[in-house]
């Protein structure tokens, strides 16, 4: 009987909580239904009020082109003397005088030293007697052929010997010269490479000469502007003399036809008179070098340009809005860059604000900017 009863109560609690899960499950199966409903109801439509940006203060500038624009630019350079001579001696000898002291200016053809001459002046002096001699014999023979007295044979004899003793005599006189030595060219005696009293052999350098009242400008050029040039081409040299910019002019006068293989650059040489001796060897200086006049050219500030995907593009400003142009640009000048197409003289480019605006958008022109400024 007790079984019974515990075994009835076990079953009625097993119904209670049955129910209460399918309860559980009715709720939720509503609520998603309800929600699933709701979102497939369209929702009611509002009407939003549509508000027109406000115009963009910007500031144009009107487009002008220049008549003529020097395609300019700047490379470093370096000053090399116009020449270097290096003197030697033609004879030996032993070095008796030296005039002029180092880094003095000497004139084409002044003294600069002399060799002791004590043996060809002797060797001299016998050849002259050994040539007047032959001389007489020759005249001698030359008055016996006339008078049928002596052979022709002989007369050709004396005439090679009196040949042979002149050009002796002017081949040791020629060696006498040589002992004085002068300065080949006019400039500066930057070298003395002996002292007096030394005995020098022929072919050993005594002095050094820098020509520098005319200096060359050396300079390598990128290899795709070479062909820009040519001699006779004119050139500014920019120098820093004593912390002052100076400018000098000068002239293309050798370019080079071997490129650096190293750098792809040519060396070009510009050559320019410097009387004051302001531009010394080893100076570094800049060279201006025009490519090219360009005739009627646009330029315009390097800011109003904007990168687009496929090319560049600026804005102007036509009936208080903003109008976009695609653009095809050139060369680069400092901050400002060449337009090639796309623009003309007497737009309006927006040079200030033009990176806020769209096609077709309302600007306001705040102010205006002349070139330059």
């Amino acid at each position: 009987m007790t079984a019974k009863v515990s075994r009835t109560k076990v079953d009625a609690a097993g119904r209670h909580g049955a129910r209460r899960i399918v309860v559980k499950i009715v709720i939720v199966a509503v609520a998603i239904i309800t929600l699933f409903v709701l979102a497939q109801m369209p929702s009611p439509k509002q009407d939003v009020a549509v508000t027109e940006a406000p115009p963009v203060n910007v500031t144009v500038l009107p487009v002008s082109a220049e008549p003529q624009f020097p395609d300019a630019f700047d490379l470093p350079a370096v000053i090399e003397p116009n020449q270097i001579v290096t003197i030697a001696a033609e004879v030996a000898g032993r070095v008796e005088w030296i005039g002029p002291r180092e880094g003095s200016q000497v004139k084409a053809g002044a003294p600069l030293m002399r060799l002791n001459t004590d043996l060809l002046q002797a060797e001299f002096e016998s050849m002259q007697a050994q040539a007047k001699n032959d001389q007489t014999e020759f005249d001698r023979q030359q008055g016996l052929v006339k008078g049928g007295a002596a052979p022709s044979r002989e007369l050709d004899q004396a005439g090679t010997q009196l040949a042979i003793s002149l050009a002796r005599l002017q081949e040791v006189q020629a060696r006498l010269e040589r002992t004085r030595i002068p300065a080949p060219v006019a400039g500066t005696l930057n070298d003395l490479l002996v002292k007096e009293g030394e005995y020098m052999q022929a072919g050993t350098p005594v002095a050094r000469i820098v020509q520098t009242d005319v200096v060359k400008v050396a300079v390598h050029v990128p290899e795709q502007d070479v062909a820009f040039f040519s001699a006779g081409h004119a050139a500014t040299i920019l120098a820093d003399i004593k912390g002052r910019q100076q400018s000098f002019s000068g002239t293309i006068t050798f370019i080079s036809k071997i490129a650096d293989e190293r750098t792809r650059s040519t060396r070009m040489e510009i050559t320019l008179v410097n009387p004051d001796g302001l531009l010394h060897s080893g100076k570094i200086v800049r060279a201006r070098l025009t490519r090219q006049i360009l005739q009627n050219a646009i330029l315009i500030p390097l800011l109003a340009v904007i990168p687009m995907e496929n090319g560049y593009a600026v804005y102007v400003e036509e009936a208080s809005k903003a109008q976009r142009r695609e653009v095809k640009l050139g060369i680069i000048k400092g901050d400002r860059i060449q337009v090639l197409s796309g623009l003309q003289p007497g737009d309006k480019l927006i040079v200030s604000g033009h990176r806020f605006v769209a096609p077709g958008q309302d600007v306001n022109v705040v102010s205006n900017v002349s070139e330059g400024k």
